[in-house]
């Protein structure tokens, strides 16, 4: 057993350092929307869940970094996209999505970000749970899940997925996470669109998020959540304004409109 080398002293005391620890934990808690680990969006459609992911991601980007999505819709220079068809094949992971990046800054000159986390939206677009059968289905699910599960060793220390009811999603999905941040968005006429624009938008001004953390698996394989707390978000006009809500719609533009024509 170690013997102490140092004479003990009020500010060496077990006292002192039990309010050192406390202040500790008080003073770099972080918030749970940005704690590392794998995160769950979900609210009904419209409810805010991507400009909610756009709050988390601008707010975590302000000190450096980068951010990885699965979909083209954040006007970030730091945010880099891949297609989840070509990362996830034929049961493997076909690309590794790199830790760190290189970014210029103001002044021209290249600087290397490390990447703050890695977003899936719209999940329930490219994996319904009644197709889990399906050898298409499980040649990009089954590397999702393990790159998932590894994400810390890969370097990236966050995992959003985002979707709507967790009850569509695969109980694989609810069994790895970690989180589940359940958003309601409140909307009024937004004063600044006219002051700037003349434009009459009817907008989010306040998020509503309840926080639950994953406490265990049910018989059937669901998650069990535990309710954490509430908390409001005010929704000021950058986050309205820096992401494309409309961009999973655009993955079909390019197929020929429908016509009752025969």
């Amino acid at each position: 057993m170690n013997k102490y080398t140092k004479k003990w002293t009020l500010n060496r005391s077990r006292i002192h350092f039990a309010f050192r620890v406390v202040g500790k934990w008080f003073t770099t808690q972080p918030s749970l929307l940005t704690a590392g680990g794998v995160h769950y969006i979900d609210s009904s459609s419209g409810g805010g869940k991507t400009l909610l992911m756009n709050y988390i991601l601008r707010n975590l980007l302000v000190k450096g970094g980068f951010f990885w999505t699965n979909i083209d819709e954040f006007n970030h220079p730091r945010v880099l996209t891949f297609d989840i068809n070509r990362l996830f094949k034929d049961g493997e992971m076909k690309f590794r999505l790199n830790r760190t990046a290189e970014f210029t800054n103001s002044k021209g000159d290249p600087i290397v970000h490390y990447c703050k986390g890695v977003i899936y939206d719209e999940l329930n677009g490219f994996f319904n749970r009644r197709n889990n059968r399906q050898t298409d289905y499980n040649s990009r699910f089954i590397p999702l899940v393990k790159n998932t599960v590894i994400h810390r060793h890969l370097g990236l220390p966050r995992i959003y997925f985002i979707g709507q009811s967790l009850m569509l999603q695969d109980t694989q999905i609810q069994q790895i996470l970690k989180y589940r941040h359940y958003v309601q968005a409140k909307f009024r006429w937004r004063y600044y669109f006219w002051r700037q624009e003349l434009r009459l938008v009817f907008a989010p001004y306040k998020l509503k998020i309840d926080h639950f953390k994953k406490m265990g698996i049910d018989e059937q394989g669901n998650a069990i959540f535990k309710k954490l707390k509430s908390e409001k978000i005010k929704i000021d006009p950058i986050y309205l304004e820096s992401y494309n809500t409309h961009a999973f719609a655009d993955l079909v533009n390019d197929l020929p409109e429908y016509t009752t024509k025969k």
